[in-house]
């Protein structure tokens, strides 16, 4: 289990970590000797990892594939049958360089896909 407290405050800006309950047993971390440089955030859904999240510190990304070799030895531990993600391959180099890494690795790409998402505190949803 990893100590939240070790990701370096330029990992956790502009995150909304304070709204989510975070499973540590879903994070990974990306080290550089003893500093933290990076993380893969991660949850199960059915037996597929969905990865949530990837951020690295600039200057770091030579560290994202021993990160996500981490995450996959991890997966094949835990019996997970595969991954999903969505990708912000336009304004994130992390996720850009996630996606040259899978695709390399044979992973499936879809074609335009739209991420919706909301929150069950809505009042006119599910009624009271």
């Amino acid at each position: 289990m990893i100590d939240l407290s070790e990701i370096p405050e330029s990992l956790k800006e502009g995150e909304n970590w304070e709204l989510l309950d975070l499973d540590k047993e879903w994070i990974w971390l990306a080290r550089d000797g003893d500093e933290v440089v990076g993380f893969l955030m991660a949850c199960n859904c059915h037996g597929l990892a969905i990865i949530w999240r990837v951020k690295m510190i600039p200057g770091h990304g030579w560290a994202l594939g021993r990160l996500l070799r981490d995450f996959i030895r991890d997966l094949r531990k835990r019996k997970i049958l595969g991954y999903v993600t969505f990708l912000d391959i336009i304004t994130r180099s992390e996720e850009q360089a996630l996606m040259r890494i899978l695709f390399r690795a044979g992973a499936k790409f879809t074609h335009a896909t739209t991420l919706i998402c909301g929150s069950v505190a809505t009042r006119h949803v599910g009624g009271e």
